[in-house]
């Protein structure tokens, strides 16, 4: 309709109607330009929300994982602490110095000798980091990080998944080690599932070098891993309330 009328009003000189039917189609490209750029902020925003929401309830899973993780780590300590410790007749160190400057040896209550679970036991379960990163994941293949507005929570959430690629790594080191020590109780004739009371076992490691060794190796493995779960615990909870409170 505008270019037939735009036509008829060039063809009678009309400039005046021209200049009229000119801003009428500007302003309509304008606004139909402005509706579509609001419109893709609109599903950008939406996606951001989603996304945030999502990350979120994958933090806060984690969080529950990572609980665990402790738990099972710390009876861990616990049991390792007490096998060494009366094995050797010698007090545990505090901490220890080595490249990366002052190790602290984390701290575990005392390993309880009447648990009615196996001290052998304790010391074979292993629970490690599965991590859920469904959301973080899609956001990245789908082009979503340039939804994100916010740059420092952004950062903070690419640093939450690199630490716990960086746990998932070194926990595959811990299981190697938890390997290495089941094969030296297996070469001195034990199974972590033999229902040898804790003392009757710290006296066959005391008697058995290798034994000793690999427990020691397990022991700093063990702090090690969790310390390195404590740590990522309070990244998880400071970075699921940032995004909660986003």
């Amino acid at each position: 309709m505008i270019p037939r009328r735009l036509y008829e009003h060039l063809k009678s000189h009309n400039w005046f109607a021209v200049a009229v039917d000119l801003l009428i189609v500007v302003v309509g490209v304008f606004i139909g330009l402005q509706a579509q750029e609001w419109n893709a902020l609109r599903g950008d925003r939406a996606r951001e929300a989603a996304y945030l929401s999502g990350i979120a309830r994958d933090v806060r899973s984690d969080l529950s994982e990572i609980d665990e993780i402790i738990r099972v780590s710390t009876l861990r300590m616990s049991a390792l602490n007490f096998l060494l410790q009366t094995a050797s007749g010698k007090e545990l160190p505090k901490g220890f110095s080595s490249a990366r400057g002052w190790i602290k040896i984390e701290e575990a209550p005392p390993y309880a000798e009447d648990d009615p679970n196996t001290i052998g036991v304790a010391l074979f379960i292993l629970t490690t980091l599965d991590g859920e990163r469904a959301t973080y994941e899609t956001m990245i293949n789908t082009g979503g990080l340039g939804v994100m507005r916010d740059a420092a929570l952004l950062r903070q959430i690419q640093n939450y998944h690199a630490n716990v690629d960086k746990a998932r790594t070194f926990e595959t080191a811990l299981e190697v080690n938890r390997i290495k020590l089941v094969d030296a109780e297996q070469g001195a004739g034990i199974s972590p599932v033999d229902e040898t009371p804790a003392r009757a076992l710290a006296e066959v490691f005391a008697r058995d070098a290798g034994l000793m060794a690999a427990a020691r190796n397990y022991w700093l493995y063990t702090n090690r891993h969790l310390k390195l779960m404590k740590e990522l615990r309070e990244e998880a909870a400071l970075l699921a309330k940032a995004i909660e409170g986003a």
